[in-house]
C-alpha cells in the first residue's frame, strides 16, 4: 500500500535529534519521512544539493514546517534560507502545510513587531525569521500553526492533525453522495485560500505578509456583502468592481473622475444611495470636489491608513481579468471572492 510522503523542513543543526524523533513517529503513523539529513534521502544527479530538496519537496504528500532561532543558509542564487525556499515551493504546489514554531521565538515576535530595533539575539540569529513566521500565518484565516517546547509536543499534534485529516475525508465523502436541497438557492462564496503562493513569491516575507493580510481583509468584505440579508447586494460589489477596476489608489482612499464614474456605475443621486449603504460592511463613500474644481467619486476602507486594502483591491480585480480573460466572467468570480486566482 503507498504511504504519504511527509517531508521535514527546518534547520539541521538546532533540529537534528527533534527530526529524527519526528522521522521515527512519521513512521509509525504510516509515513515515509523525507528529511535532508538523512542517509536514505534521494538526490537528483547534476543538481545542487539545495534544488535537490525542492525536487523532494515537489515529491512529498505533506510538508511538516519546524521554525526555530537559527535563519540556516541561504539558497543557492537567493537571498532566502533554504527552509524558506523549502516552505515556498512547497506554497506553489500546493502541498499541505504543518508548521510549527519554537515557543521562545514566537513569544518575541509580538515584541520585535513593537520595537524591531532592539536587540533579539538572545533569541534568534537573524531578525528575518520573524518575517519568515509572519509569511506562514498570513496564509488563511484558518491557518494551523502551533507553539512548541520538544519534540514530543510536535509528535502529538502530528498525529491529532493527520486523525482529523482522516476525519475530515470520511465527512467529504459522506458529503459528496448526499444531494443538497438548496444547492443553487444563492451564490457560493469561495473560501479563503490556505495558500497564496503568488503573493508570496517575493524576496520581501514581511511585504508579503501584509499584502495576504489585505487580501483576507478584501475578501471578508466582500463576503460579508455578499452573504447579508441586506438588499442591493450586487450594487454594493458592482461599486468595489468599478473602483478596483477603473479607480486610482490615493494616500488612504480609491476615487474617480464622476464624468467616467457615471459611465461605469451611477448618477450622484444613486451613487450616494448605494456609498450609504456600504457603510454597513466598512466601506465609506462619498463625493469630493478635486484641486481642479471636478468631481470625485471615493471610497475609503475603515482602518487602511496606508491603502493596503485598495491595493489589494486593484490586485485582485486586475489578476482576475487577467486570468478570465473577460470582464463578466471576471465579475462573477469577484462576487463570489474567488481568490484562488492567487493560488
Amino acid at each position: 500500500m503507498a504511504k504519504p510522503r511527509t517531508f521535514i523542513s527546518s534547520t539541521c543543526f538546532d533540529f537534528a535529534d527533534a527530526r529524527a524523533s519526528i522521522a521515527q513517529h512519521l513512521e509509525r503513523l504510516g509515513h515515509e519521512p523525507l528529511r535532508s539529513d538523512s542517509v536514505s534521502f534521494g538526490v537528483s544527479l547534476g543538481k545542487h544539493s539545495h534544488n535537490a530538496c525542492l525536487d523532494q519537496v515537489e515529491n512529498s504528500d505533506y510538508l511538516v514546517l519546524l521554525i526555530g532561532g537559527r535563519h540556516g543558509g541561504t539558497f543557492v542564487g537567493s537571498e532566502k534560507s533554504i527552509t524558506n525556499e523549502e516552505y515556498r515551493h512547497a506554497l506553489k504546489k500546493h502541498i499541505p502545510v504543518i508548521a510549527f514554531v519554537n515557543r521562545d521565538v514566537n513569544d518575541a515576535r509580538p515584541l520585535y513587531k513593537k520595537n524591531p530595533g532592539a536587540d533579539f539575539s538572545h533569541v534568534v540569529d537573524d531578525v528575518r525569521i520573524f518575517d519568515f513566521i509572519d509569511l506562514v500565518s498570513s496564509q488563511s484565516e484558518n491557518n494551523w500553526i502551533k507553539s512548541f517546547d520538544t519534540a514530543e509536543q510536535v509528535k502529538q499534534a502530528l498525529t491529532d492533525q493527520f486523525a482529523y485529516i482522516a476525519l475530515e475525508y470520511s465527512k467529504q465523502l459522506i458529503r459528496q453522495h448526499t444531494p443538497s436541497a438548496n444547492a443553487d438557492d444563492k451564490r457560493e462564496i469561495i473560501p479563503f485560500p490556505t495558500q497564496l503562493p503568488k503573493l508570496a513569491d517575493t524576496d520581501d516575507s514581511s511585504a508579503a505578509a501584509q499584502a495576504i493580510a489585505a487580501m483576507k481583509k478584501l475578501h471578508k468584505i466582500i463576503k460579508n456583502i455578499a452573504t447579508s440579508t441586506a438588499s442591493g447586494k450586487d450594487e454594493k460589489l458592482k461599486l468595489l468592481w468599478v473602483m478596483g477596476r477603473y479607480g486610482d489608489v490615493g494616500r488612504n482612499s480609491i476615487s474617480m473622475n464622476n464624468d467616467r464614474f457615471k459611465q461605469y456605475a451611477w448618477s450622484v443621486g444613486k451613487g450616494r444611495k448605494v456609498f450609504n449603504q456600504i457603510a454597513d460592511f466598512g466601506v465609506t463613500g462619498d463625493y469630493d470636489e478635486s484641486g481642479d474644481g471636478e468631481l470625485d467619486a471615493k471610497i475609503w476602507i475603515k482602518g487602511d491608513e496606508n491603502a493596503e486594502t485598495a491595493y489589494a483591491l486593484k490586485d485582485f480585480v486586475a489578476e482576475l481579468i487577467n486570468t478570465s480573460g473577460d470582464d463578466s466572467i471576471a465579475l462573477e468570480r469577484f462576487k463570489r471572492a474567488d481568490m484562488t486566482v492567487f493560488t
